[in-house]
Formats: structure tokens, sequence, C-alpha cells
């Protein structure tokens, strides 16, 4: 996956990630508190949290605190979304995402107008797994109502932030990484972007290699989520901690870094199972490791 990049392709990197970094100015905007936030900050998905270890959301965001992260992205749940926004606030964590399901036919998703509300001024981003109960994944049919649905959010977004962003995953009818590019391109938001998922990515494939999906993706992306791999026979790959695996994480930042982009970098630990402390620490040992040998 490592690529040589000429004096040329550089240029014209950095001119795209300009761009880029325009066209998503609600997400880089100060944290809270005016903190200045380094590149490729590393945060935890809530499913790493489900070992029993740590029980309340307290306990859960000491321990992301104690073990290094930077943060975390949740499931929506406005009934607890305020404990753990005062919990993370406490230790200048961030809260990177809120996670949401909605359907392309019917998408009065109880509670998101409300957690809008609820992280304004924040660098929070909504994300948007689109399903569907009429079309088959990625089927370009639906792609007025998700627009639509798209620009209601980014409206609700506002300015000030949060943000939205598509999230590509497996068998939902955004599944494919194209999916998301395709819809950031047409809704046209400042506010509005798309992720990169790793393990969906592997699970649903690319026209593209992904140099040249990365390329196409930069001026949009809001995000990149990442996990170990291990390739079973006969079936999907399945989801590691970052030390574990036969997919070469480290090689796939290599090319994450070259494609110039330095946003936040998410782990994706579902169906892990042990205590969330043994993990999420072995996680974080590795993710260092590779900070320091590629310099991120």
């Amino acid at each position: 996956m490592r690529i040589e990049v000429t004096r040329r392709e550089c240029l014209a990197g950095m001119l795209a990630a300009a761009a880029g970094r325009a066209a998503v100015s609600a997400q880089t905007a100060p944290a809270r508190g005016g903190e200045k936030t380094a590149a490729f900050p590393f945060y935890a998905f809530d499913n790493a949290l489900n070992g029993g270890d740590a029980k309340t959301i307290e306990d859960k965001a000491k321990l992301l605190a104690d073990l290094g992260y930077a943060g975390v992205s949740l499931h929506l749940d406005v009934k607890q979304l305020p404990a753990w926004l005062e919990q993370l606030d406490k230790r200048k964590l961030e809260l990177f995402a809120i996670y949401c399901v909605p359907f392309l036919e019917d998408v009065t998703n109880s509670g998101l107008s409300e957690a809008v509300g609820m992280v304004k001024g924040r660098r929070t981003r909504i994300e948007l797994a689109f399903r569907s109960r009429l079309l088959k994944p990625s089927d370009p049919a639906g792609d007025a109502k998700a627009i639509a649905h798209a620009k209601q959010i980014s409206d609700w977004c506002g300015t000030s932030g949060p943000v939205a962003s598509i999230y590509p995953h497996a068998g939902f009818w955004t599944a494919r990484a194209e999916d998301g590019l395709r819809l950031a391109k047409a809704v046209n938001r400042k506010n509005f972007g798309t992720n990169f998922n790793l393990v969906h990515w592997k699970w649903t494939g690319s026209d593209k290699p992904l140099e040249g999906l990365l390329g196409d993706l930069k001026a949009h992306l809001l995000t990149v989520t990442i996990n170990g791999l291990q390739s079973v026979a006969g079936q999907k790959d399945r989801i590691v901690p970052l030390d574990q695996g036969d997919f070469d994480v480290e090689a796939f930042m290599t090319t994450l870094k070259a494609s110039l982009y330095r946003g936040p970098v998410g782990l994706q630990c579902w169906s892990i199972q042990g205590p969330s402390r043994t993990h999420l620490q072995a996680s974080m040992s590795r993710w260092r490791e590779i900070r320091r040998k590629l310099k991120l």
C-alpha cells in the first residue's frame, strides 16, 4: 500500500487538502476551552466499552482518559448524552461522533434533532448510516430522499457545530465509501461530509485502489476509522484489536498519511470480547508504536 508522491502530485494534494479544510471548517473549529488538537486525534467507539469492567459512564470516561484516548463516539441516546457530556468535559475529552441509523423512508429519528441541540458549538459529527426498507445497498434511486434528509440535518447543525457525515456501513443503503462521496458532493454543504471506515471498505470492496479512493474522498473526509482485521476462510474478516490480525494497519496509515489527511482516527471494536481495559490498552500501545514509526 506504500505509494511514492511526486512534487507535482504533492502540490495537487496540498491544493485539494486546502479545499477540503475549507469545506469542513466547522470540524476544525477550536476545541471547547480553546484547546489545540494535534493531527490524527485517536478516539474509541463506545462498543469498546462493553467488556463489563467499566460499568458506569463515569467509569468508561475515566478508562478512556487513563489510557490516553482523545474521546469517544456514541450511539444516539439522548437520555444518556448529558451524563456523557458532563464526564467527557470533566476530563477534557471530546465527543467525536454520535452514530445514527435512520431509514430513508422515515427519518423522524427519535431524538436526533434533540441530540444536535445538545452538542451545539462542539466539533461532534452526526454520523448517518442510512438504511432502506425498499432499496438495495448503494441503489442511487434513494439519493433524492437521502440528500433531502441530509440537508435538513445540516440545517439543524448550523455553522457553529456540530457537523454531519455519511457513515458507510456494509449491508446498509449507504454501504460503500463511494456512496458517502456521492452524497457529500450532492449535498455540497460546508458542514457535511463523509467517513472512511476501514472494516466496511474491506467488507464491501471498492472500484478503485485505496490510494485513488482516499484521493477522491479527501475534500469531503471528516473521519477515518480503523481496527485490526483477521482473515477467516469463507467469511468476512473479523475485527480484532490493533495489535492482532493479519491486515497491515501500519501500511494503511502510511497510505492515509500520504493522502494528506490529518483528521480524527477512530477505533472500531465491534464484537471484540474480553475486558475493555485489556483490548483498549493493547490497541493504544500499537497505535503509539505506529505514530512513532510513521511520525504521525
